[in-house]
């Protein structure tokens, strides 16, 4: 077994679950975490064993293969599926290439990893549609599973009335990691340096990580690269040198003033959004004589299209990412 196979934890019964769930009538089902939650791998690595044990084709697509073409990322997945060379090019058509995995009398399951990438351009909208039609028309034979790290994008592909897959899946829970997966990796840590960690500390750290499996993982690697066998010592290493915050602190650096307000001051205190107390204070943190409602439809906006925030009714938002929400608690 390869080192890197070690870590993997598998997660049957979850699997289980979401074959059992389409089998059962959701014949699409869409599962929403945020990014480094391990979704890829479990799609890969679990289901798809899973569904194929239970008589399925199993098509593994992904939409950041090659984000500028996912009619190329369809037809690549569909190609190593039938495990043979494709005779398309980047200009197939995403429906002829879906139509190849009909030829053999076989259920399919198909797999569309970050789904909510086919959002972020209006380009897109006739791919879904495309996608749409095909699984309505082979429902008896054809089922899929979407996977998106945007909470706000798979609402617009999926909730929104005027979007061609409105209520065309149903959105199923994807729990996290819990103690069971700790106890596996201290037993891969242990069976590579016969070094036994500390589990309640790292369940701790693990809590600390946002329950993020690749962190987890990550963290533990390091250390036993580095020959570290205390959690103390080796997170403050990690941290240093990896530091998990990096990426929220580049993003925090790109965003204007009144949007960094508008989410530490308006959604993270839970005021409301268009109001003339809320604009005062905007207006005096940011030292301006005049905030208005156009302004804070703006910054709203703008953070929406960053997948930044997420609209949960009607005026109210929510920060969609758990550890960007984190990183505003620990370090502003």
């Amino acid at each position: 077994m390869a080192l890197t196979s070690k870590w993997h934890f598998a997660r049957v019964e979850l699997a289980r679950s979401y074959i059992d769930q389409i089998n059962s009538g959701l014949s699409s089902i869409a599962i929403f975490a945020e990014r480094r939650k391990g979704k890829t791998e479990f799609l890969v690595e679990d289901l798809a064993p899973a569904a194929s044990k239970a008589g399925f084709r199993t098509v593994y697509i992904n939409f950041w293969e090659q984000k500028s073409d996912p009619v190329h990322c369809i037809a690549k997945g569909v190609e190593r599926s039938l495990e043979q060379g494709s005779k398309q090019d980047n200009q197939g058509f995403a429906y002829e290439s879906l139509e190849l995995l009909l030829k053999p009398k076989r259920e399919v399951l198909l797999m569309f990893d970050e789904i909510q990438h086919l959002a972020t351009d209006v380009k897109f909208e006739e791919l879904i549609a495309t996608i749409r039609t095909f699984l309505d028309s082979n429902k008896n034979r054809v089922r899929a599973v979407f996977t998106g790290s945007s909470q706000s994008r798979l609402n617009s592909i999926f909730r929104h009335q005027k979007s061609a897959f409105y209520r065309g899946a149903s959105l199923v829970d994807f729990p996290d990691m819990d103690e069971k997966f700790i106890h596996h990796l201290l037993s891969v840590f242990k069976s590579i340096t016969t070094t036994m960690l500390n589990e309640t500390r790292a369940n701790v750290i693990f809590e600390q990580f946002n329950y993020s499996p690749f962190l987890m993982v990550d963290l533990l690697q390091t250390m036993m690269r580095e020959g570290m066998a205390d959690f103390d010592v080796g997170l403050d290493y990690y941290v240093k040198t990896n530091n998990p915050h990096q990426q929220w602190q580049q993003l925090w650096r790109e965003l204007k003033p009144i949007d960094q307000l508008v989410l530490t001051q308006v959604i993270g205190q839970q005021r409301p959004l268009y109001h003339d107390e809320t604009y005062q204070l905007v207006g005096d943190l940011l030292g301006i004589d005049e905030v208005t409602r156009g302004m804070m439809q703006s910054s709203i906006k703008r953070l929406k299209d960053m997948d930044i925030v997420n609209c949960v009714a009607r005026g109210a938002w929510e920060i969609e990412s758990v550890e960007f929400q984190q990183f505003l608690i620990d370090e502003l």
